[in-house]
């Protein structure tokens, strides 16, 4: 995450941006399917699914994994923060958005457009590959947030089961 003013951010965002997803819950290890893949922004905790009673009348975000990197659903985000310009891709028929910068695979620098932060190649129009990205953009050339983070009253998880993780190809 590169993140740069990590004070300026709520809480939520802090803990969305800098906690390891998908690591096992050390409370639930004897239990299955124990990864911490869920965030509570009202208790800035990341939590597995054996840990969601307390939280359930909560704000609650389910974090997927595609391409081996953290991505919430686009649905879900836009709730919280505005994300123009921050590409999005299509997997299991929802659009979803990196939480943090991807590192970068190869020195290639085609044409096209590339991230306003860390240089990633971009499809057109988009401006940003992650939510960290726009963040820390932000923070440096507007000196805060304001206007861009949005109060979001009831998030809850998209669906029950929770078992629609996104397959890493």
């Amino acid at each position: 995450m590169l993140v740069s003013a990590q004070s300026h951010l709520p809480r939520w965002l802090e803990v969305l941006l800098t906690e390891k997803f998908y690591n096992a819950c050390i409370i639930h290890e004897e239990f299955k399917k124990n990864e911490k893949n869920i965030c509570c922004l009202d208790c800035c905790v990341s939590l597995c699914t054996h840990c969601l009673s307390p939280h359930r009348s909560h704000r609650l975000l389910q974090i997927r994994r595609y391409v081996y990197n953290d991505v919430i659903r686009l649905d879900d985000a836009v709730k919280l923060i505005d994300c123009a310009f921050v590409q999005s891709y299509t997997t299991n028929s929802a659009k979803v958005v990196f939480l943090n910068q991807r590192p970068q695979t190869r020195n290639f620098r085609g044409s096209g457009n590339f991230c306003s932060t860390c240089d990633r190649s971009l499809q057109d129009p988009y401006q940003f590959c992650s939510l960290s990205c726009k963040i820390d953009y932000l923070l440096r050339t507007r000196g805060g947030l304001a206007g861009f983070l949005f109060e979001c009253k009831y998030l809850t998880l998209s669906e029950p089961g929770l078992d629609d993780r996104f397959n890493d190809p």
